[in-house]
């Protein structure tokens, strides 16, 4: 895997919809996504963002499969290959940006011409609810001994004609290897959904 650095200036990143699009354009031979779910392996990259302020270049940290390309209009400030090597056992740092949600009933369908699924998914507002889905998705490859959780602001963007808002929650704590394959697993293809609005990236690093 590598690990890259990257800056988007401002008219081609002000619509955080527009982001991952723009950084498709370093992997010009990468074949695009085709998951039919937020869990399953993934053919391209994740990110996160690292700075974003209006009228400003944006900067995010970029990991993928593949090295990325020189693209017109796009910053690659620096880019290293990765390869890590959890063991069981291991206590590592870990920092993950996520979009942490539940699937309820949506009792407003009959009010929404067009819908057809009778379910829709809401963020968790609950800092317990938060951590709480951070030790799920994690159970299978780590155990969670520390974590903190801090709420972002509301990420707004534009696809076409709708207007949305994202929820986003960053985790900073340390962790306990229980199966390095599995966490293996979850730092290539990232954790929970929103991974094309820069969640779900899980970084870690020896302490």
């Amino acid at each position: 895997m590598f690990l890259s650095r990257v800056e988007i200036p401002w008219p081609l990143a002000r619509n955080p919809y527009d982001v991952h699009r723009q950084l498709w354009r370093l992997f010009p031979d990468q074949p695009r996504e085709v998951r039919q779910e937020a869990e399953a392996p993934r053919q391209g990259f994740l990110y996160r963002f690292e700075e974003m302020s209006p009228g400003k270049p944006v900067r995010v940290l970029l990991q993928s499969r593949l090295p990325p390309q020189a693209a017109s209009d796009i910053a690659l400030l620096g880019s290293r290959e990765i390869a890590p090597k959890p063991a069981a056992g291991q206590s590592l740092a870990f920092l993950l940006t996520a979009n942490p949600i539940k699937t309820i009933v949506d009792t407003e369908k009959a009010a929404k011409p067009g819908k057809v699924a009778d379910k829709c998914r809401v963020p968790l507002i609950h800092e317990e609810e938060q951590l709480a889905w951070l030790v799920r998705k994690l159970a299978e490859a780590a155990s969670v001994e520390t974590a903190t959780a801090q709420v972002h602001e509301a990420l707004h963007f534009r696809k076409g004609q709708r207007v949305g808002k994202l929820a986003r929650v960053t985790f900073e704590g340390l962790l306990r290897v229980q199966d390095p394959n599995a966490l293996l697993r979850l730092l290539e293809n990232g954790l929970g959904p929103a991974k094309a609005f820069g969640c779900g990236l899980l970084l870690v690093r020896r302490v």
